[in-house]
């Protein structure tokens, strides 16, 4: 009986099988990533791909804890080092309230000590050999602060990254109630820049700490696949349709189709939805009126200034009164590209 690496071998397109190899090459750009601002939110998370594809189960709170801690780390660390924050604050990351928030909050930290996770040793280019860490080595309570510091066996997918690195802005993790929908953005975050990823149902499953669970299809997708869907389309700055893959009736991997979103960008970048808008300008109102399609107006718009083209407008409309035009718009096109002026034009007919 064939594997499912086997039957997935036969049906994952081979741009997918070299993007497994080397993801997202283009991320070596990315060097020069600032870790810390004056504003939480433009914290960015930077953590090596074999960590995102990494196999662990977390709640939302422990993620949000190790988010937050990865967010910390500067480029230039050479080591791991003690982060504190308040555990008011702490307890707010976790997004927990009431009266057993301070005792809740010290539980989650003492199970990312007890906490492992199963990841690839980087220097084994075969990929067989498996490293077995805590994502915590200690958690200090004092004063009213807590220090929080990494396992030092994490330090190659956490430290001095160069390439092979995903890295995301705190704020888009922290809007997800989900923590599938917060691993699922993560492996897609990773191939943003091919644009598809493709995964098998059994890989998904582990890296969302369920594998032994949701073992129907139509489970897994109602309760994981559609709600990470929901809410990285709603609330992240990356979207995603997705397709079922089959072997022969039995649905085997998915297909994720990844684009930007446009909607999340223009929510949070304000100056650009105003530039989006923008009201129409007369000019492109009187170019539509000499029959250029929208297509080519808006190019115009683009490559000359309002001024150049009303000119240029102005320039045509003195032959048209003249009665000597056969294509007002082909000569519009030329007056525009020669930067025609009424005046310059009207006295070099009259001489």
């Amino acid at each position: 009986m064939k594997s499912l690496t086997d039957i997935l071998q036969n049906v994952k397109p081979a741009i997918e099988k070299a993007n497994l190899q080397k993801p997202l090459k283009k991320a070596k750009k990315q060097k020069k990533i600032t870790t810390k601002t004056n504003n939480r939110n433009s914290f960015i998370a930077v953590q090596h791909n074999g960590l995102v594809e990494a196999k662990y189960t977390m709640t939302l709170q422990q993620k949000r804890i190790m988010i937050w801690l990865t967010s910390q780390i500067k480029p230039t660390d050479e080591d791991f080092k003690q982060h504190t924050l308040t555990v008011k604050e702490l307890i707010e990351i976790c997004n927990l309230s009431g009266e057993s928030a301070y005792k809740e909050v010290r539980n989650i930290t003492f199970s990312l000590i007890e906490k492992g996770i199963r990841i690839f040793d980087l220097t084994d280019p075969k990929n067989e050999t498996e490293i077995q860490v805590a994502w915590l080595c200690s958690a200090v309570y004092k004063d009213g602060a807590v220090s929080l510091k990494f396992a030092p066996e994490l330090k190659p997918y956490l430290l001095k990254l160069k390439d092979r690195f995903t890295a995301i802005k705190m704020v888009d993790l922290m809007r997800f109630s989900s923590i599938h929908a917060i691993r699922i953005y993560e492996l897609l975050k990773q191939y943003q820049n091919i644009g598809e990823r493709i995964l098998s149902i059994e890989e998904i499953k582990d890296c969302c700490g369920v594998k032994d669970k949701l073992k129907q299809y139509v489970e897994f997708e109602r309760r994981l696949l559609l709600i990470a869907q929901r809410e990285i389309n709603e609330k992240s700055d990356i979207k995603f349709e997705f397709e079922r893959i089959k072997h022969l009736r039995k649905i085997v991997a998915i297909k994720f189709i990844i684009t930007q979103n446009k909607a999340y960008e223009l929510r949070n970048n304000p100056e650009k939805e105003l530039q989006e808008v923008k009201r129409t300008p007369p000019i492109a109102i009187t170019l539509r009126d000499f029959g250029l399609s929208t297509r080519m107006v808006n190019t115009l718009l683009k490559e000359n200034s309002e001024t150049t083209l009303q000119n240029a407008v102005n320039a045509v409309d003195v032959q048209l009164k003249k009665g000597q035009v056969r294509n007002a718009k082909a000569m519009l096109l030329v007056a525009i590209k020669e930067k025609w002026h009424p005046d310059l034009y009207s006295t070099k007919k009259k001489s």
